[in-house]
């Protein structure tokens, strides 16, 4: 835990949620070891960050307390893991986390704008066997290996993309996968009406300039580690080597599960 966390204050940020247009209010307040990290929605309902508290995959990771849903954890929860922030209480006021571009930059410049500084994390938790999730022509492996690591396989059917492999390992740098942007078709995004705030993809290309040329396949990385933070704990700190071929939210909360019982045996 990064040192005299617990003697500051709340961080606090104010942005319009990207799907429910609303002013969306979060007060990140640091918590004692072992927490964990834990949303809390109005009238003190917390939702743990966990597997357990999925209730939908099928565009982005939806927590869930009773009726109360709380959608588009899964960039928080990467930019907590890859800064080394393991316990906190997030209090939200609004049924999602704020978007920003569609990284995990707006929470790494917020951090930073607080005097945080991103902490390495020791990879210290032994994977006792290998783990596989698979549907389909997707699949989803935890490999045990001496430090942690992410790959993964696109393979989509576009001149600008096709079939890419990336991989990050937390020796590389952080901003080589936390800046890159969500995406999706420009059809589904107009149905939306989200076509000012993200990138789309056209028939032959993209709406807007890409921050790198595989930008894609790094925030399927993004997206990969914040849905493995949902085992519970920060997935850097598993001597595992995680690769994902065409897998999703979905593969992955299930892979964050199985994870979860492999390491507490």
């Amino acid at each position: 835990m990064q040192s005299n966390l617990l003697d500051r204050k709340p961080i606090t940020f104010e942005s319009k949620g990207l799907t429910s247009k609303q002013n969306i209010k979060v007060e990140i307040n640091f918590a004692k070891p072992g927490h964990g990290i834990v949303f809390q929605l109005p009238g003190e309902v917390d939702i743990p960050a966990n597997a357990d508290s999925v209730v939908n995959t099928l565009r982005n990771v939806v927590l869930g307390q009773s009726s109360n849903r709380l959608c588009i954890v899964e960039h928080f929860l990467c930019a907590t893991s890859l800064f080394g922030l393991n316990d906190l209480l997030v209090k939200v006021d609004g049924p999602e986390m704020p978007l920003g571009d569609g990284s995990a930059k707006i929470w790494f410049d917020l951090f930073e704008a607080n005097g945080l500084k991103p902490q390495a994390t020791e990879a210290t938790i032994e994977l006792p066997e290998v783990i596989t999730c698979g549907k389909g022509d997707r699949l989803l492996l935890a490999i045990p290996d001496e430090s942690f690591s992410v790959t993964y396989l696109m393979d989509w059917n576009h001149p600008k993309i096709g079939k890419r492999w990336q991989t990050w390992n937390s020796s590389m740098a952080p901003l080589e996968i936390f800046n890159a942007r969500t995406f999706g078709s420009l059809k589904e995004h107009e149905m939306l009406g989200l076509t000012e705030d993200v990138v789309s993809l056209t028939e032959d290309s993209f709406t807007q300039p890409l921050h790198f040329e595989d930008e894609p396949v790094r925030h399927k990385l993004l997206d990969l580690i914040g849905d493995l933070a949902l085992c519970g704990f920060n997935p850097l700190m598993i001597k595992a080597r995680f690769v994902g071929i065409k897998s999703g939210h979905e593969l992955d909360v299930v892979m964050a599960k199985k994870l979860r019982i492999a390491i507490s045996k």
